[in-house]
């Protein structure tokens, strides 16, 4: 009689796939044909100016990413927006000024504002002179005293805000300094705007 064999069951062999390797550069210049449709977003600043044997404006940039390159003065024209260029200036409302910022998101821009207060500074500062100075004297240091510090900031935003509703501003200046290179801005406190060649300064 017969004997019937067993065998014994094996298990498939399954091969991971390897994943892609991610791109190190935004695009293939292989691939670029006339009629390709793009997009470029970037920030940086003018490291140098000069002109050409023409008479042609010519500039060299640096963006944050390090990268240097030369670019005609006609590009930068119809191309480039400068954080501290302004033509015109117009008298706002503070709600029309932070209505220009949330507007111009992703924009290089100026700001004003006021820093937040520190109560012992301003007990100090309120302190020198008392009891010496004139009425009017001491009320002009108690209103300057209490309208905070003045202070500027270059650089960009993207809408984006903390919990207290503080706007988180991207520096492109003295981004050389220790700390983080962004601020939190209490729009609340914008004194002025400078953006898309307009200055906006608060009544």
């Amino acid at each position: 009689m017969a004997t019937a064999t067993k065998t014994k069951a094996t298990t498939p062999t399954t091969t991971t796939p390897t994943p892609p390797m991610a791109p190190t550069t935004r695009s293939d210049v292989k691939k670029v044909i006339v009629g390709s449709v793009f997009s470029r977003h970037s920030f940086g600043e003018v490291i140098e100016a000069a002109s050409a044997p023409d008479g042609t404006k010519v500039f060299k940039l640096k963006n944050t990413d390090g990268m240097e390159w030369l670019i005609d003065g006609s590009i930068v024209e119809k191309e480039l927006a400068f954080a501290d260029q302004f033509d015109s200036e117009e008298k706002v409302s503070r709600t029309r000024a932070i209505e220009v910022i949330g507007e111009n998101s992703h924009t290089a821009m100026t700001i004003t504002f006021r820093k937040k207060l520190d109560p012992k500074e301003v007990a100090k500062t309120l302190a020198t002179g008392q009891g010496s100075l004139t009425a009017r004297t001491w009320n002009k240091n108690v209103k300057e005293a209490l309208a905070g510090i003045v202070s500027t900031i270059i650089g960009y935003h993207t809408n984006t805000f903390d919990e207290h509703q503080r706007l988180r501003f991207i520096k492109l200046s003295d981004t050389d300094k220790p700390g983080p290179n962004f601020r939190l801005v209490d729009t609340r406190t914008v004194d002025s705007v400078i953006v898309a060649r307009v200055k906006y300064t608060v009544k």
